[in-house]
């Protein structure tokens, strides 16, 4: 990853700051290191829960993650885990789809993000969803990842994939740093 491109990319889009304050996300949930000033490409993952009764989105959790405390998450999951997400990803993604919303608003980072990743479902659609993005600084880091949103039904389908290991390590991490027992977590997938 070459440092000037991702110093180079749009601010962060608002969908992507603090539900509650509305400023960027300053530090990695897991070990507090200073995302915003340091040198590490980071994640901002947030999941969201619809009630179309109440006519209101909800975001259930948010998070910072450095691309170090990342990077052992993901060693944590099992080979059996990697290897089923990896195929699932490949088989299932529609890359192109994204590409095609990114050329026609590549000034608009909320539009990337309106439809699933892996199901084309529309975000209207769903009761629940989850979003993420790469990030260097204050900047959008594109040139790693371009941000995504994962769907409901492809989180239960990636989620029947995992093995109890790595079910077991996400329920530690979601309790310890949200405090949401494995029997609420339901179907939600760091990715």
């Amino acid at each position: 990853m070459e440092e000037n491109q991702a110093q180079e990319g749009l601010p962060i889009p608002s969908i992507f700051k603090s539900t509650d304050t509305g400023a960027p996300l300053e530090r990695c949930i897991d070990c507090d290191y200073p995302v915003l000033e340091g040198d590490r490409y980071y994640m901002i993952e947030k999941v969201f829960k619809r009630y179309p009764e109440l006519n209101r989105t909800e975001v259930l959790f948010e998070y910072a993650i450095c691309s170090v405390c990342y990077e052992k998450m993901k060693d944590a999951m099992s080979q059996e885990s990697m290897q089923n997400l990896s195929a699932y990803m490949m088989q299932n993604t529609d890359f192109q789809k994204l590409q095609e919303r990114i050329e026609e608003k590549p000034d608009d980072p909320e539009h990337w993000l309106s439809h699933c990743l892996i199901k084309g479902t529309s975000k209207e659609e769903m009761n629940e969803y989850q979003m993420g993005a790469c990030f260097k600084g204050d900047k959008l880091a594109t040139n790693f990842m371009p941000p995504f949103m994962v769907g409901e039904l492809a989180m239960e389908e990636m989620n029947a994939l995992l093995s109890k290991e790595t079910k077991d390590e996400m329920d530690d991490f979601m309790g310890e740093h949200f405090g949401i027992p494995p029997e609420l977590r339901k179907d939600l997938i760091l990715i």
